[in-house]
């Protein structure tokens, strides 16, 4: 405990020395002439908070592969635009679910080695320059203000953190030096009405983000390989045996990264995007494959919905359980088990799919995921069956074959098992919208759906959003095909 408490000291000095040395770079790009600004925007986007225009975050993240250890520093630069006077902040600290093992979200399967403990602890934070306190409620960190933000206040906020990664073979988790590293900081929580504060759940993902804008200085050993979401812009190799990546992303839901050890990269550029597959040696003729699926998809939904809006698109195979795959901004983890021929071509590609749908639907449109799972989830799967139906052939399911309808009102804290999750998000998700294209046709649902994209592009859209885009667009009366998803 000594020993990782002198660490912990040595690290936060160096984390503060080396974010002192960029924060004036970055404050000027920030403060500067390329600052979005928030003109011309109607009073309800004004009022989102944090404002995805209007949002920064720098970090500092050294990598300790000896020990499992991350050591952070994060500067949080947005303004107060909830129209509300504030007197706290809340964040999400994931890591905090792997605590123990009898509320941690990871399967029992995915622990190689037996239990062990993950979590996330903050050193100090101080917020405007002032140090404040703060209490932490599982997932969750509420800080607390030494004064009141009013509206239209700038905020700053400093949080110096550590985080342990668990041996597990999960989203946020190593095993054989591959490190996922999926909601791995402190984030920042939404405010609407009231906080949308995230819990643990050990199913489905539990997350409400707006977009933001990300800088981030990563150390890491050589020898380790690094996807992560956004551009690399610089890489710098120190006489430590370590390498420095700067990393930009912009208009990102979330930044995600993998660490990984003996990899190979496959890339293939579809003339807009940099396509990016990590997989472990011996893998890649399986990768030649996968991305001309990637560079289909993404031109498929591309086509359907609206165009891709970044530089590349990157999939990384990792040793994960409990979940087929997960999305996050630019990056989707697959299990690495699909590159064995075990598994049939079919199911790994809707799995592919599926992934891909979600840069539409959760990234460009977020949704409240705790709140109403089956927004993006169930879209997801809809948009998949299509790519596969119109592209690759294969007859895709229709409104018939979902006898029944499901009760998509339901949140996370109202669902008790991963089976029902999967019948109200997936199941009841992809019914609604093939009883939808049943009752308006194809061409309608895809016409809603490019005024989905272009109206709800990086920010949170509701249930009610949708339907009354759906009423909208739809030319007749849709109440009583609506109201009978959302049994009381």
């Amino acid at each position: 405990m000594t020993n990782l408490k002198n660490k912990k000291l040595y690290f936060i000095i160096f984390l503060i020395a080396i974010l002192g040395l960029s924060y004036p770079l970055y404050k000027e790009r920030i403060q500067g002439d390329n600052k979005p600004v928030l003109a011309n925007i109607d009073e309800e986007v004004e009022a989102l908070f944090p404002h995805p225009n209007n949002t920064f975050y720098q970090m500092g993240i050294y990598l300790d592969t000896n020990n499992n250890i991350i050591y952070g520093n994060s500067i949080l630069n947005t303004k107060n635009t909830s129209q509300k006077t504030l007197t706290e902040l809340w964040f999400t600290l994931y890591p905090n679910a792997f605590k123990n093992a009898r509320m941690t979200p990871a399967p029992n399967n995915a622990y190689y080695a037996g239990f062990d403990d993950g979590w996330l602890e903050f050193t100090e934070v101080r917020v405007n320059g002032e140090e404040v306190s703060y209490n932490e409620e599982g997932v969750s960190a509420e800080v607390i203000l030494k004064e009141q933000l009013l509206p239209g206040e700038d905020i700053i906020v400093e949080i110096n953190w550590i985080a342990k990664v668990p041996q597990v073979a999960y989203r946020f988790g190593t095993k054989n030096q591959t490190y996922m590293l999926g909601n791995f900081y402190p984030t920042l929580d939404v405010l609407g009405e009231e906080w949308h504060n995230s819990y643990n759940s050990l199913f489905g993902d539990p997350f409400c983000f707006h977009t933001a804008n990300y800088l981030v200085r990563l150390n890491v050993p050589q020898g380790f390989d690094v996807a992560a979401t956004g551009k690399v812009t610089q890489k710098l190799i120190e006489d430590a045996g370590r390498v420095i990546y700067m990393i930009e992303a912009n208009k990102v839901r979330d930044f995600s990264l993998a660490v990984l050890h003996n990899y190979a990269q496959t890339t293939r550029d579809s003339g807009q995007t940099l396509i990016n597959i990590y997989t472990p040696y011996n893998y890649e003729n399986q990768a030649l494959d996968i991305v001309n699926d990637a560079i289909n998809m993404l031109n498929y939904y591309a086509y359907q919905f609206g165009s891709y809006p970044y530089e590349d698109f990157k999939i990384v195979f990792v040793p994960m359980q409990g979940f087929h795959g997960m999305e996050y901004t630019g990056l989707i983890f697959l299990r690495d088990e699909f590159l064995q021929k075990k598994y049939p071509d079919k199911q790994s590609e809707f799995i592919l799919a599926h992934e891909i749908a979600h840069q539409w639907w959760y990234s460009l449109v977020g949704n409240d995921q705790l709140k109403e799972p089956w927004l993006d989830e169930g879209l997801a799967s809809w948009s998949a069956y299509k790519f596969l139906e119109q592209v690759k052939g294969q007859k895709a399911p229709t409104a018939q074959q979902y006898k029944n309808t499901v009760n998509l009102a339901k949140e996370l804290r109202d669902i008790y098992s991963t089976p029902e999750y999967y019948l109200t998000a997936y199941t009841g998700g992809e019914a609604f919208w093939f009883h939808l294209e049943a009752e308006l046709g194809q061409e309608k649902v895809f016409q809603i759906l490019r005024a989905y994209l272009a109206e709800y592009k990086y920010r949170i859209a509701t249930t009610e959003d949708l339907f009354n885009l759906i009423r909208r667009e739809a030319d007749q009366d849709m109440e009583g095909f609506l109201s009978k998803w959302f049994n009381p």
